[in-house]
């Protein structure tokens, strides 16, 4: 069995290092503590006491450095040779292979995740290839950006070359909005929380705003070249600023043919950037004339995805991720499944205070009606309006015969618990 080495998570990318056990390996935990936000207390304290979950917990002075990394995880190594060194959480997927390539573990190609990472780099790359891409400028000013603009036209989007859930993104309509970008980009960045600050730049794609629903794409590679579509997953978006993603569905609604080019031009996509080893979330558009990338991001999807396909599939894609850097051969391709599951989060439309008589237990009776899920609010608690997708409340996920059913009861599902918070969700639109 391997030795595999994780680097920081968040609460859903536990069930990696859950997986790995099950499966026989050897699992240890590096951690900075810098990204603890994102893991309730319950599951830091499971992480230090279960020898089910996790056999070593190392304390890094800087999980960010490969430096650090590096040299914390070569002096763990002179007792048990690493096989593998991964991250389940984008901030620490380059670190991690940085670490992997340099202590001679398998680990994923730096050179095709810094080609994800940095969006203009990866719409280059792309249009050296002659895939099909958004037109796109790199800007650094308001007054770059209104001349960007000017010559990509409007509706179009701003977001940093770097970034991670979907911080610092607007999708701006004229001259004025990217005006107010950058003013609100100045005024925000400061403020955000260290583990996503180290994340962002202030340097901005401009990129056109193409038309049509939007899909996410699970591909995986194995170490012997092998590229499996696992899941193609249709996406929500809200309302109120279709950047913000707010829900998913799976299967989707593309037809065979639709979802065959889907599958062909992500694969060609990964290829291109180098993406060589592990399972990568690929966000489309699926246009009039056929996919476009919005972004690629060099690690498995997070947050409730994973959830959503093993409930419509019975298939775990932590599964193939650890059966991918253990260095087997990818033995399934598209993930079969019988009648459809979509899920809605949870998220505040303004800041807002939720009812104070709200009682305890208020989201028991929603229990019977849902496959899975849970609302973590309390009578009078403030709620931050959703800004990006780390400002999430819940998520609430059902199974039904077919796509159309499950979206709409999920819809229903999202009414009911905003008439009984008291307070305005955000609105989907599917």
């Amino acid at each position: 069995m391997a030795h595999l080495v994780f680097v920081e998570s968040t609460r859903p990318g536990l069930r990696a290092l859950e997986v790995a056990r099950r499966l026989g390996h050897h699992v240890t935990y590096v951690t900075a503590h810098q990204m603890d936000w994102l893991l309730p207390e319950a599951d830091r304290a499971r992480l230090r006491r279960c020898a089910d979950v996790v056999d070593v917990v190392i304390d890094a002075p800087d999980t960010h450095d490969p430096d650090a990394l590096t040299a914390v995880l070569g002096r763990h190594a002179a007792a048990r040779p690493i096989d593998a060194v991964l991250s389940t959480l984008h901030q620490f997927v380059e670190p991690a292979a940085i670490a992997a390539r340099r202590l001679g573990a398998r680990g994923a190609g730096v050179d095709g995740i810094r080609a994800a990472r940095d969006k203009a780099r990866c719409r280059e790359i792309l249009r050296e290839r002659g895939i099909p891409s958004a037109r796109h400028a790199v800007v650094r000013s308001a007054e770059e950006a209104r001349a960007a603009l000017r010559e990509i036209g409007a509706p179009a989007i701003l977001k940093p070359t770097t970034g991670v859930g979907k911080v610092l993104t607007t999708i701006v309509r004229d001259e004025r909005d990217a005006i107010e970008h950058f003013a609100h980009a100045a005024r925000s960045y400061d403020a955000l929380r260290p583990g996503v600050k180290a994340e962002i730049t202030l340097e901005f794609v401009l990129e056109e705003l193409i038309d049509g629903p939007l899909y996410s794409l699970e591909l995986g590679v194995s170490a012997h070249g092998e590229h499996a579509p696992f899941a193609i997953v249709k996406r929500k978006v809200c309302k109120h600023n279709a950047v913000l993603e707010i829900g998913s569905t799976f299967p989707g609604d593309l037809t065979e043919a639709q979802h065959d080019a889907a599958a062909e031009y992500g694969v060609r996509v990964v290829k291109a950037l180098g993406l060589d080893l592990g399972i990568f979330h690929l966000e489309i558009i699926y246009a009039a004339d056929g996919p476009r990338l919005v972004e690629v991001n060099p690690r498995i999807a997070g947050g409730a995805i994973p959830d959503l396909i093993r409930t419509a599939t019975g298939a775990d894609l932590f599964e193939q991720l650890i059966r991918i850097y253990a260095g087997e051969h990818l033995e399934v391709g598209r993930l079969p499944c019988t009648g459809a599951t979509s899920q809605t989060c949870i998220a505040a439309l303004e800041d807002c205070v939720v009812r104070g008589d709200l009682p305890p237990d208020w989201f028991e009776p929603f229990r019977a009606r849902i496959t899975a899920g849970s609302v973590d609010v309390v009578a009078g608690q403030r709620l931050r309006r959703m800004d990006g997708n780390y400002d999430l409340y819940g998520v609430v996920r059902v199974t039904a015969e077919d796509y159309a059913t499950a979206v709409c009861r999920t819809e229903e599902l999202r009414r009911e618990v905003e008439t009984r918070l008291g307070v305005k969700l955000v609105e989907v639109v599917d």
